[in-house]
């Protein structure tokens, strides 16, 4: 493990190791001499078998420490090696870690998929969720811009919320092109920003050229993301990604697009039935 996490787990034993049972110390012992890129391919279940105790004793371990469970600590302990280490290497990892047997890479992978999932549910700010259903319910238009690699994410939140009546538009759009799409703002938008994990020169730009036309931006992003803008946007949805990168942060981004989609139905069903009979009817238009 390298110098600053194991320093980020020892500090986080000396802080909280008075509170730990004999169990729990076997599994922080474990954590402790485990290398990182070992450790973050491990789920509950494994560190239990190779620390003689449970998976609750696991997960409790890993809160006792201070962490919300055992993702967001094996996530905090990788941020250093994921911006170290190059993307082969990186790969190299999960085919040691995973191997070729299809049946491990699936159950792997699901695993994954559960992790984010429930990671996401944790760190998702109700509170900040209906502020953004409030802003989408009085915008003229909601823009949904994907930043970088996050395109898939704008286009499936865009379709989603003018499913259920609400005006959009989506860009994945960079550098010109964005800045000529974005002429066409006007005060009473709201802007939704997908975006990962890293603090991008364009990030910046499109938060503080948007905020200056008076709009409203909504930021959907990472846990590190979320700490930056916490106070420059109207409102910030965390989803999580995973350390292993074995499933995609995508996966929580969408999810977060349908509950604002959903929830902006729910709060307005009688223009949302009329925009799905609508939607009916010209599906039936179409030649086929």
């Amino acid at each position: 493990m390298d110098d600053h996490n194991q320093k980020l787990l020892e500090d986080r034993f000396q802080q909280h190791k008075s509170k730990l049972s004999r169990s729990e110390l076997a599994v922080v012992e474990y954590l402790l001499a485990t290398p990182l890129d070992i450790l973050i391919f491990e789920s509950a279940e494994d560190i239990a078998a190779k620390s003689g105790t449970s998976d609750a004793t696991v997960i409790r371990a890993a809160r006792r420490l201070g962490f919300t469970g055992l993702p967001e600590l094996k996530r905090l302990c990788s941020r250093n090696m994921a911006k170290s280490i190059p993307t082969t290497e990186r790969l190299s990892q999960r085919f040691r870690a995973t191997g070729d047997d299809l049946r491990a890479i699936t159950k792997r992978i699901f695993s994954t998929v559960h992790e984010i999932m429930t990671s996401s549910e944790e760190k998702l700010d109700i509170d900040a969720l209906a502020h953004t259903m409030q802003l989408l319910d009085k915008a003229n238009t909601v823009w949904c811009l994907g930043i970088g690699r996050s395109e898939v994410e704008a286009k499936h939140c865009s379709i989603a919320l003018s499913r259920v009546g609400l005006r959009t538009r989506h860009s994945g759009s960079s550098g010109f092109v964005l800045a000529n799409e974005l002429i066409d703002l006007r005060a009473d938008d709201v802007v939704i920003v997908f975006q990962t994990a890293r603090d991008t020169a364009e990030l910046r730009l499109v938060v503080n050229q948007v905020s200056e036309l008076d709009c409203r931006v909504v930021l959907v992003c990472g846990v590190q993301l979320t700490e930056l803008y916490r106070d420059r946007v109207s409102a910030v949805l965390t989803c999580v990604g995973s350390a292993t990168g074995l499933a995609s942060w995508t996966l929580g981004a969408i999810v977060v697009a349908d509950i604002l989609a959903y929830g902006i139905a729910a709060r307005n069903q009688e223009r949302a039935l009329k925009t799905r009979k609508r939607l009916a009817q010209l599906r039936e238009q179409v030649p086929k």
